[in-house]
């Protein structure tokens, strides 16, 4: 084997083995460590985590979070064909009268009718007498009326002056004061009488004790003096004695009578202190003028009142224009404004502006679709050789079934003088200016038509619920609607609404601004069918 490598060996060209032999007489070197960055160890694996689980969520957010089920219509598009400004459309017959309604000359007060001052067709001012009621009731009723306001201003007079009476009184009581002072007069009287009784005894006993002695005295001279002369001694005696027992026993009663005068006495010094009847008496007087005021007013109403029935005897015409129809007769009793009158009929003329008139067209039904407020329409006439102008001011509900027609006011513009209520006319309803416009191509305006019931009729603006499919979400659009439905129950939008929307059907009760929802089918019963739209 030695020798056959050998001999390869030196064969080969010059071939070094000895770059193969690892040397291993040199140390082995230690590995480098190299040491990672925070931001490349955690931050960017989390990172990349987190845009995972929020892609991951994004896409199953469906399975995750609630979302309302809804069904969805489309918007129903038509091209239609749109005429010219001013085109007729279609004609209809109707009468002329007044607008809006004629007026009623009203009676304001019962009575019988005594002259018409007016006639059908006469042209009156505002105010002019156009009827005359009997108004000697109402005359008399007024000479009442003031007689009794006389009355009553005699008596708020009289009450007037028992006030300043009574203002008076409790100023100056001068009857209390004059009272008092015969009072204490009285008492100054007794009291004197009481202080002097002693005395007046004293004079008494003493005018008995002569008397007695005087007696003694005759009585011992015996023979010598006269039996008349005893006697009358005897009796100034007898008299003496009573004067002293009067005089004794009037002492209490003039102490009785002197408590009782000072009592009187003590008692108008408190009344007059207190004024308790003058403040009362002050009190009635002024209660009196104001009953006496307020009856005086009373009666100053009824006479306002009886002038105001004796002026409405004369009826008279609440605006200016001309007389229509007469509504009463003479010697026709009218009720007036009295609720509990038996006769209900108050109207004496009716009358109307010849400026305001206006047509009542009878339109049919299929036309109807093609009436709108303000649209320009052309009156024909007998009386007048050349048409009118006029515009439609009302579409009304007053359908007439047998002659399938519907009542439509138009309002006449500037009527002519010989333009009269009741005339026939022939009203041509023109195309009213259109709020689309062809295309380029020349084609025919879209028209987009949504379900009736679908409509959310509020009081300044008309919504309706949009499924916006890109956001997954609802959406409340205030949309403008024109007037008139298609026999499919169809309305058609004028602005606010893209061709391609769709409609919530289904689940909208339960919907607000911004709800996700979940489109669970389309509902094409709502959507009608081309034949039913309005092509006009």
């Amino acid at each position: 084997m030695r020798k056959a490598s050998t001999t390869m060996t030196s064969q080969s060209p010059q071939l070094d083995l000895s770059q193969l032999a690892v040397d291993r007489s040199q140390p082995k070197k230690a590995a480098v460590k190299v040491k990672r960055s925070w931001l490349t160890k955690y931050v960017l694996p989390l990172s990349i985590l987190i845009g995972f689980l929020s892609l991951f969520g994004w896409s199953a957010r469906d399975s995750f979070l609630p979302a309302q089920s809804v069904t969805i219509t489309p918007v129903v598009v038509s091209r239609s064909e749109v005429k010219q400004e001013g085109m007729p459309l279609f004609q209809a017959a109707g009468w002329i009268e007044p607008r809006p309604t004629p007026v009623i000359a009203s009676a304001l007060t019962s009575g019988v009718i005594q002259d018409l001052l007016v006639i059908e067709g006469q042209r009156v001012e505002q105010g002019e007498p156009i009827a005359l009621l009997i108004d000697a009731d109402a005359k008399l009723e007024l000479a009442d009326a003031q007689a009794q306001h006389a009355m009553q201003q005699a008596e708020v007079q009289r009450a007037e002056g028992n006030l300043i009476a009574a203002k008076t009184n409790l100023a100056n009581p001068v009857n209390l004061q004059a009272l008092l002072a015969e009072s204490e007069a009285k008492l100054s009287e007794v009291q004197r009488e009481l202080d002097n009784l002693p005395y007046a005894i004293e004079a008494s006993r003493t005018r008995q004790e002569l008397a007695a002695e005087n007696v003694r005295r005759k009585q011992g001279a015996g023979g010598a003096i006269t039996g008349r002369v005893l006697r009358e001694a005897e009796a100034e005696l007898a008299t003496a004695s009573t004067g002293v027992n009067q005089l004794t026993a009037r002492e209490p009663t003039l102490k009785t009578q002197l408590k009782s005068l000072a009592e009187k006495r003590n008692a108008l010094a408190v009344r007059l202190q207190l004024l308790t009847e003058e403040k009362r008496a002050l009190a009635d007087s002024k209660a009196s003028l104001a009953v006496a005021s307020a009856r005086a007013d009373q009666t100053r109403l009824a006479v306002e009142t009886a002038k105001l029935r004796l002026e409405r005897m004369t009826v008279r015409a609440p605006i200016e224009g001309c007389v229509l129809s007469i509504e009463s007769r003479p010697g026709q009793r009218l009720s007036g404004i009295n609720p509990h009158s038996e006769q209900g009929s108050s109207a004496v003329v009716s009358l109307y502006d010849p400026a305001m008139l206006q047509v009542r067209v009878d339109v049919r039904l299929e036309d109807v679709p093609q009436v709108q407020i303000g649209q320009p329409t052309q009156i024909e006439t007998a009386a007048v050789g050349t048409p009118l102008a006029g515009e439609v001011i009302s579409v009304t509900t007053f359908a007439d079934i047998q002659k399938n027609t519907l009542q439509v006011k138009v309002a006449v513009n500037n009527p002519p003088d010989v333009i009269k209520p009741e005339m026939l006319g022939k009203v041509t309803f023109l195309a009213p200016p259109s709020l689309a416009a062809e295309d380029e191509q020349g084609e025919s305006p879209l028209r987009m038509f949504i379900p009736q019931s679908l409509v959310i009729s509020g009081e300044q603006s008309t919504q309706v619920w949009i499924a916006d499919l890109a956001a997954g979400t609802a959406q409340l659009r205030t949309v403008d609607i024109a007037r008139g439905t298609t026999d499919g129950g169809l309305v058609e939008v004028v602005s606010g609404l893209a061709p391609t929307g769709k409609l919530i059907v289904a689940g909208r009760e339960s919907i607000v601004q911004g709800t996700r929802i979940r489109v669970t089918g389309e509902d094409s019963t709502l959507s009608g069918g081309n034949n039913s739209l309005n092509s006009n």
